[in-house]
């Protein structure tokens, strides 16, 4: 990814680690990589390693574990994975700094490993076109003929409702505000179209095999105390058969 970007994340991971706080969509596995996995189960090889594209603090990761053999979290942000090594260690699980814009990164990944899986949460969306065209292309190479893509979005409707909160005439949460100090609100999202993360995996030459719409419980609580919770989309998607 560009140097700004890995810097921001960086700033961000660094920042949530010397408050001893959790990251804004740090969810709690039972309601991210559980869902999903219930979802994928059914398609994937789980004797195939599983790569967590973006894996921040490894909470989803350690969680993947106990599905299948080998996982590999990555991510551009060594804080985070300092985090990742620290709280969340498992016998079959590693993490290493990747960084998935560099073709030599992919093709190294794709001869130590073969075909993988590939779990990606709430990643692309902070691409521009080009990038999570080259990211899509890094995931193929990885996917090979058997490796499932498991992909959990934010989506324009995300963005408008971040939105709300930043704007809102009362202080913003913590951790809204947080996001909006590190990357402001004009990163890139998913193409606002109808079956939007459908949309942009098919033009990158993916075969979508399930999807539909999804919600992403944050690790900020409202004034009630409860979650705040965001729609978002999934999908499963794999390389044509040929």
């Amino acid at each position: 990814m560009t140097t700004e970007l890995r810097q921001s994340w960086e700033a961000y991971w660094g920042e949530v680690a010397q408050a001893g706080e959790t990251a804004l969509f740090d969810s709690p596995s039972a309601t991210a990589a559980a869902v999903h996995l219930r979802r994928c189960m059914p398609h994937v090889d789980p004797a195939l390693p599983i790569i967590d594209l973006g894996c921040g603090s490894g909470r989803q990761t350690v969680r993947l574990a106990e599905s299948f053999t080998r996982v590999i979290g990555v991510d551009i942000a060594e804080p985070a994975l300092a985090i990742a090594r620290r709280d969340n260690a498992a016998a079959n699980v590693e993490y290493r700094q990747v960084d998935l814009l560099e073709d030599a990164a992919v093709a190294a990944l794709a001869t130590e490993l073969g075909e993988v899986n590939v779990y990606v949460r709430s990643v692309l969306h902070q691409l521009s076109s080009d990038q999570q065209q080259r990211v899509l292309r890094g995931v193929a190479v990885l996917l090979g003929h058997r490796g499932v893509l498991i992909v959990h979005e934010l989506t324009t409707l995300t963005r408008w409702v971040i939105r709300s909160f930043i704007e809102s005439e009362e202080a913003a949460p913590v951790k809204f505000a947080r996001l909006q100090r590190h990357f402001g609100m004009s990163a890139a999202t998913l193409q606002d179209e109808d079956r939007q993360l459908d949309v942009l995996l098919t033009r990158h030459g993916l075969h979508v095999i399930e999807s539909g719409d999804d919600t992403l419980q944050t690790t900020q609580l409202d004034a009630d105390g409860a979650p705040i919770e965001l729609p978002t989309a999934w999908a499963l998607a794999r390389n044509p058969l040929s």
